[in-house]
């Protein structure tokens, strides 16, 4: 009997050593489990691009990432939240802790007080054994896409303060601004100018000489965002070669013979304001290289001068030239062409709207006839206005009502097309003939004149064209221009 309690006592004991193996194997499992778990999460914790903290209800941080332990560069045991990552005195106007009591989930975005950021901030609930509830937050910086979402809203803004603008000012669409018209081809403009005054983007205007190309650019300033600040009108073509630089850029005293003093130049003049570049296809490659890095935001410097400045200005370009054309001369850069080619917008001759004649003869006599006897135009005398073709588009209306104003009949009608060779050899011929004053010398010069103003007219005063067709180069044409003084009125 005794030795059957001992055998029994004995399986007993190996029984339970059977199991205390188990249980421990289950235990040493179980910690391994635990161990990799933590390893994990302490993985995820600091892959987190971003800060992580735990605090208590009584808002005591219990837990920072690296990276917050890093930001907030202080000992954490002990510090409030509020104090420690915010900078305050009391609980933050916006922390979640009575919501996280009570369970739920809290995410909203917040812009940091002393660095000026955007976070995104998630904050969870931790609920402990003891019932107690500690406040989990997950910090993300979303400074740049904030920027982004805030920029799109502000044009979204202007967009609407555009559209309030317009809808004061513009009743029956017959005038925007300084713009006379009410046909289809006119009112599409008046849509693009719309469009384009809401953006701070460049534009180009493509338009025959007399279609109003400053006019637009004066309307897409006006009921723009920099309307109140300079537009700077600035014709391309009428600068020499050699002033170009300076006229844009300024220069510092000394720079040059004659520069005795500071002088600033057209991007100092125009800064929050408008560029109005006026036969853009006129400016050399050297010169385009300059304006392109001024538009890329690379800045300018002064002649004579090695400070950099920069100039906040929107640019308008026109031109009555096909630009893809002088690209493909080598007459404009590539890269210059699609830096200024952003927003174009193409001008209607006056012949391709000639429903607006009778609106613009009226705008013109409302402006030249006043305090005067002028008969009124007559259906007969609109009706050879509205016949007319009118290669000088509206400069030339408008120069036909002047005249009208001031002499009482119509004077007008163009001159027969004739051929260039006879043409030009009729200007010869009337200016061949010396007076009994004039000597040889005199009388060359007053034929040179003529052959000049021949060609400019027949070229429309496209300086390069007119240099072509004469054979010499652009700033010979230019010099003897300047010598007779000849210039498109």
């Amino acid at each position: 009997m005794e030795t059957k309690s001992k055998q029994w006592l004995l399986s007993e004991i190996d029984r339970l050593h059977r199991e205390l193996d188990v249980l421990d194997q289950r235990i040493r499992g179980k910690g391994e489990e635990i161990y990799e778990n933590k390893v994990l999460l302490q993985a995820i914790i600091e892959s987190f691009e971003g800060f992580i903290y735990v605090s208590s209800s009584d808002f005591k941080l219990k837990f920072v990432n690296q990276r917050l332990g890093l930001a907030i560069r202080t000992a954490v045991p002990g510090r409030t939240c509020y104090e420690a990552i915010h900078g305050r005195t009391s609980p933050c106007p916006f922390c979640a802790m009575g919501t996280i009591q009570e369970g739920e989930v809290k995410r909203f975005e917040i812009q940091h007080p002393q660095n000026g950021r955007w976070y995104s901030v998630v904050n969870s609930p931790i609920c402990h054994m003891d019932g107690s509830i500690s406040l989990l937050a997950l910090i993300t910086d979303i400074h740049d896409r904030k920027l982004t979402e805030i920029a799109a809203q502000q044009q979204q803004e202007r967009l609407e303060r555009a559209k309030r603008r317009l809808i004061e000012r513009i009743r029956d669409r017959h005038k925007l601004v300084n713009i006379v018209g009410k046909s289809l081809a006119i009112q599409e403009i008046y849509d693009q100018i719309i469009r384009t005054a809401a953006t701070d983007a460049t534009v180009i205007i493509y338009g025959e000489p007399g279609t109003g190309k400053e006019l637009v650019a004066r309307a897409i300033h006006e009921l723009s965002e920099r309307r109140g600040k300079p537009f700077v009108p600035i014709h391309c073509g009428a600068i020499p070669e050699n002033l170009i630089e300076s006229e844009f850029f300024g220069y510092k005293k000394g720079a040059f013979s004659g520069a005795l003093m500071d002088k600033p130049g057209y991007l100092d003049f125009g800064n929050q304001g408008t560029l109005f570049l006026d036969e853009v296809g006129e400016i050399s490659l050297n010169m385009q290289v300059k304006l392109l890095r001024v538009i890329e935001g690379g800045g300018y410097t002064p002649v004579g001068s090695s400070q950099v400045k920069h100039s906040d200005v929107r640019i308008i370009a026109a031109t009555n030239r096909d630009l893809k054309e002088l690209v493909q001369s080598k007459m404009i850069r590539e890269d210059f062409y699609y830096r200024i080619h952003i927003l174009p917008i193409h001008l209607p001759p006056l012949r391709d709207r000639k429903d607006d004649i009778p609106l613009l003869v009226d705008h013109f006599m409302s402006i030249h006839a006043c305090k005067r006897n002028v008969p009124p135009i007559d259906s007969e005398m609109m009706a050879r206005l509205m016949r007319y073709d009118w290669p000088g588009n509206v400069r030339e209306l408008q120069s036909v009502v002047i005249r009208y104003c001031n002499q009482c009949h119509l004077d007008f009608l163009p001159t027969p097309k004739a051929s260039p060779a006879s043409s030009l050899k009729d200007s010869v011929d009337s200016s061949i003939h010396p007076t009994n004053t004039e000597s040889l010398q005199e009388m060359l010069a007053r034929y040179e004149k003529e052959v000049l103003l021949h060609v400019l007219h027949q070229h429309h005063w496209e300086r390069n064209k007119a240099a072509i067709s004469l054979g010499i180069d652009r700033k010979t044409l230019f010099n003897k221009m300047k010598r007779y003084g000849l210039h498109t009125s």
